[in-house]
C-alpha cells in the first residue's frame, strides 16, 4: 500500500470518530430507533379491496378485514344508502346476528383477527359503500370503543358496461337513419308538390286571343 492512501484512509477514520460528528450522528440514530418502535406499536387496520365491480346481478362479493388489535367485536356496516349494520359477530363466544334480508345472503371464515366476509346474490339496489368497524374493550373500567377501516365500495351493474355502450350506439345510429328516411322523404314530398302545382297552373293558363273583325262584301242582289 501507498503511503497515500494509508493517509486517505486514516484521515476517514478520524472524521467518522472525530467529536463533532458523533455528537450529530449518535441522536439522530436514537431518534430514527425510538420512532420505527413507536410506530411498529401503533394498531393497523387493513380492509380490501378498496373497490369491486360486478356487471352480473346475483353476483358475489369478498371483503378482507384484519386488525392487530385484540377486538371483542365485528361490525359490518353500510355506508351512504342505507346506513345500516348487516353483521355483527362476537368474537369471543362467534356468534353472528344478521340484519334483514341478509340471512342467506352474508357469511364470514376466520378467527381474531383476520376475517374474510362474502356477500352473494347482490342486486343494484346493493351498491353502496361497506366498512368493517371493530369493538374494542379497553381498561378495567370496560371502556368501549369503535375502530373503523378503510371502506369498500361494490357497485353492481345490471349487464356489461361495454355492452350498454354498444346498444346505446346501435339505438343511435337507428334513430339517425330514421331521421335521415323522414327528412329526405319530406323533401320529395315537397319537390312533388311543387311539380303538381306547375302543371296544374300549366293546364289552367290559355293566351288572350286577338279577333280581328273584317267588313263583309255586300251580297249581289244588295247591289243597285
Amino acid at each position: 500500500m501507498s503511503l497515500s492512501f494509508l493517509s486517505q484512509v486514516s484521515c476517514s477514520l478520524g472524521l467518522f470518530l472525530s467529536p463533532s460528528f458523533l455528537s450529530h450522528f449518535v441522536p439522530l440514530s436514537v431518534f430514527s430507533l425510538f420512532s420505527l418502535s413507536l410506530f411498529s406499536e401503533l394498531p393497523t387496520l387493513l380492509q380490501s379491496p378498496p373497490a369491486i365491480v360486478l356487471s352480473q346481478l346475483n353476483s358475489t362479493a369478498k371483503l378482507h378485514c384484519s386488525t392487530t388489535l385484540k377486538p371483542s367485536g365485528l361490525y359490518l356496516k353500510q355506508r351512504y344508502s342505507k346506513q345500516r349494520e348487516l353483521l355483527y359477530l362476537s368474537i369471543p363466544d362467534h356468534t353472528q346476528t344478521l340484519s334483514n334480508g341478509f340471512e342467506h345472503r352474508l357469511s364470514i371464515e376466520g378467527k381474531c383477527c383476520d376475517f374474510t366476509l362474502q356477500l352473494s346474490q347482490l342486486q343494484t339496489e346493493d351498491t353502496d359503500g361497506y366498512f368493517c368497524e371493530w369493538v374494542i374493550i379497553e381498561g378495567t373500567n370496560i371502556q368501549i370503543s369503535y375502530r373503523r377501516a378503510n371502506e369498500t365500495i361494490i357497485i353492481v351493474r345490471d349487464g356489461d358496461p361495454e355492452e350498454e355502450c354498444n346498444k346505446r350506439r346501435m339505438v343511435h345510429h337507428i334513430l339517425f337513419m330514421i331521421s335521415v328516411g323522414i327528412t329526405v322523404m319530406m323533401f320529395l314530398i315537397c319537390i312533388g308538390l311543387l311539380i303538381w302545382r306547375f302543371r296544374q297552373s300549366y293546364q289552367r293558363y290559355s293566351p288572350y286571343k286577338v279577333r280581328h273583325s273584317h267588313p263583309q262584301p255586300p251580297c249581289p242582289h244588295q247591289r243597285r
